[in-house]
Formats: C-alpha cells, sequence, structure tokens
C-alpha cells in the first residue's frame, strides 16, 4: 500500500479495524493487517454502493466516517486517508507487497512475536516454559542490536530531534538488558520470575510503542524503500543467529544475552562488509 497507510502503526491498523467491526487480529502482522483493512474498505464501500442503488440506509460504518482512532494520546490517520491510499484496487496493494520486506516491517513483525512470546511465558510451565523463555531472550537481543546497529543510528541523523529521540530510546534498551540478563540469571523457577517478568514486558511493549509512533513511521515516510529493503537484508544476518556450538561452552552461558549480543554483532558486522 502507498500514502498515509504506511506510517500508521500496527496499533493503530488494529484499532481502525475494531472500530469497523473486525477482530482477532493480534496476531496478524503489518502486511496482514493493511489486506485486512483494504478488504474492509471495500466490503464497507460495496454496501454504500448497494445502499444507494436500493435506496436504503446502510447500517455498516463508512470508513471515512467518524473521528480518528487514537492510539496513546495520538491521532492516527483518518480512515478516508487510508482510502486514498488504497488508490485503484490491486494496482495500491501492489505497491504496498513491494515494500513488504523493508527492515520497518522486519521490526514491526519482531513487537508482533515478542508480545507473543511474552505471553507464552508467562502461560507456560515446565520445559514448555524454559523454551519460550530462550526464544525470547534470544528475540528481543537479535531486535535490540539490529535497531542499535542500524536502525536507530539512521533515526538519530534524520528524524527532528532525532539524537534526543533516539537517547531515551537507548536508554530504555539499556534498563530492558539488565533486567533481561538477571532475569536470565534467576531462572524460570525462580519464585519473583513471573513478577519480574510482567515488569519486563510492560515496559518492552511501551518502549515498542514509542518506537512505532517516533521513530518508524517517519523513517518509512522519508527514506527511499530501496534503502530500507538493503537494510533489512543485512538485518537477516541477525536473525540467522542460532544457538552456538554446544561442544563451545556451557549451554546455559551460550544462551545468556551477552553471548547472543556477541554472535549477533558478528553476524550484522559481517553481512555490513
Amino acid at each position: 500500500m502507498a500514502g498515509d497507510i504506511d506510517t500508521m502503526t500496527v496499533n493503530q491498523l488494529r484499532g481502525w479495524l475494531k472500530d469497523h467491526g473486525v477482530t482477532g487480529t493480534s496476531g496478524m502482522r503489518k502486511e496482514e493487517l493493511v489486506k485486512t483493512a483494504v478488504k474492509t474498505m471495500r466490503s464497507d464501500q460495496g454496501t454504500m454502493s448497494a445502499s444507494i442503488a436500493t435506496g436504503k440506509k446502510s447500517t455498516g460504518a463508512s470508513p471515512a466516517s467518524g473521528a480518528a482512532h487514537r492510539t496513546g494520546g495520538k491521532k492516527t490517520a483518518q480512515p478516508g486517508a487510508m482510502a486514498r491510499a488504497e488508490g485503484s484496487g490491486r494496482a495500491g496493494e501492489t505497491a504496498w507487497e513491494s515494500r513488504h520486506d523493508d527492515v520497518i516491517d522486519l521490526l514491526l513483525g519482531h513487537h508482533e512475536q515478542i508480545k507473543e512470546l511474552f505471553g507464552q511465558v508467562g502461560r507456560a510451565r515446565g520445559e514448555q516454559k524454559q523454551q519460550a523463555w530462550e526464544q525470547l531472550v534470544r528475540l528481543l537481543v537479535i531486535h535490540e542490536n539490529i535497531e542499535q546497529q542500524l536502525v536507530h543510528p539512521l533515526a538519530a541523523r534524520r528524524l527532528p530531534d532525532g539524537e534526543d529521540v533516539i537517547e531515551s530510546r537507548l536508554q530504555e534498551e539499556q534498563q530492558a538488558t539488565e533486567d533481561l540478563s538477571q532475569l536470565y540469571e534467576m531462572g524460570v523457577e525462580h519464585p519473583q520470575f513471573d513478577d519480574r517478568l510482567i515488569e519486563l514486558r510492560d515496559a518492552v511493549i511501551e518502549h515498542a510503542e514509542l518506537e512505532e509512533d517516533e521513530e518508524f513511521g517517519y523513517l518509512r515516510e522519508n527514506l527511499p524503500v530501496e534503502q530500507l529493503v538493503g537494510i533489512a537484508a543485512t538485518a537477516r544476518a541477525a536473525e540467522r543467529v542460532g544457538p552456538a556450538a554446544p561442544d563451545a561452552h556451557p549451554s546455559r552461558q551460550n544462551g545468556s544475552p551477552a553471548a547472543i549480543a556477541n554472535r549477533v554483532r558478528d553476524a550484522l558486522r559481517d553481512a555490513a562488509k
């Protein structure tokens, strides 16, 4: 999709869809949310056309009606702008699909996966809890290092007041890294683990929403698509980082946040050469 919809966050898209009666979007990535919004608008437009033809009043909500949905105290793009962004049907959809591999979508996808993994760790018990926790630790470390090595420096240069904005994000990430390491040392069986996990979850989600609102949308709107896609190609080197060789060190140390971070930084450095 092209136009205003590209700058809407995942949470804003979900809010718009909820306002139009669409539920069950919690597991959708941004590209799926966009396609669902397009289908919803087309359905609404079809209902409106039918009501004109029959002379009956439509009971469906028009995508251009009502106030803008609000998330975190900030206005989203008006639904009418979403309709304009749709353009000429399939042509607009193709424009979106050509961009779905950029680094912003990669990071937005991480945000959704991280939220889901927090839920899995909180609900699971025993070995399943440990496995979900290890996945969460790995993804959090990969995600933060992609941002710190590839995205935040760019945002600091390009955003208005970028240095101040990114300094705040880096401070939040540093605190999250410290909290994550402490939780890792405690282990999932520690009696305080679940309470501390909730605290980390809330901080990480708030941090993610700030990134989406203050950083990601601006970069997508103001940087060439090709540049964002190129950054994503480098970032995927970090995603491919898995557990270290089992005979290198004790497995617990291999899976620590610090050990994962070292391997991720090496992978990103090699990919950038």
